[in-house]
């Protein structure tokens, strides 16, 4: 059995304040972004930092509900348009963190990848001039987005977007992405 106080001491001894696993949806990510803004509020973060920690946190919780592979799960068929992730928020150092985790189908790593990695080579301005560029281009009929949300989360991060995909199976890949937003 699970040693709930030791997941617990353990979160907290890495700065985490916000960790979700599980199931998400619009309404679960609205509650959950009003928690976090508050508990910011309480520690009388800055407005601006307040701002980007919440857009990093909407941004990566809206990318495991669109883009996550469900996979071979037991989830019910009445479930089954949730997407399953996983979401932390924390501080190391002088940095908060948001992180996400999801599935993703082994036919999208390398997609994926080449894409980040292209964003996180480029400066400030070179992401302010991408991002200008992308918008102009038509979203595909079959996209559930115009694709500009690792952009503006490279944008707003204080230092390069981390990630990292572990392979779970033949079919399925978890992938794992950090945003650090200076906390001063």
């Amino acid at each position: 059995m699970i040693k709930l106080l030791d997941l617990k001491n353990y979160l907290d001894e890495k700065g985490v304040f916000l960790y979700f696993n599980g199931q998400i949806s619009h309404d679960l990510l609205v509650q959950l972004g009003d928690t976090l803004k508050q508990a910011l509020k309480r520690e009388e973060v800055e407005s601006k930092t307040i701002v980007k920690v919440f857009s990093m946190f909407i941004e990566q919780m809206q990318n495991v509900a669109r883009y996550s592979d469900p996979g071979e799960t037991d989830v019910p068929n009445a479930l089954a348009h949730f997407q399953m992730g996983v979401v932390t928020v924390g501080y190391d150092g002088n940095y908060y963190f948001v992180a996400s985790g999801n599935r993703v189908a082994a036919t999208e790593v390398n997609r994926i990848r080449e894409k980040l990695e292209k964003i996180s080579s480029m400066d400030k301005d070179q992401l302010k001039t991408f991002y200008k560029e992308m918008r102009k281009i038509d979203t595909p009929k079959d996209s559930v987005g115009a694709g500009l949300g690792f952009i503006e989360m490279a944008r707003k991060a204080d230092k390069p977007l981390e990630f990292e995909f572990s392979k779970l199976n033949e079919k399925e890949s978890f992938f794992s992405l950090i945003t650090l937003i200076n906390r001063e």
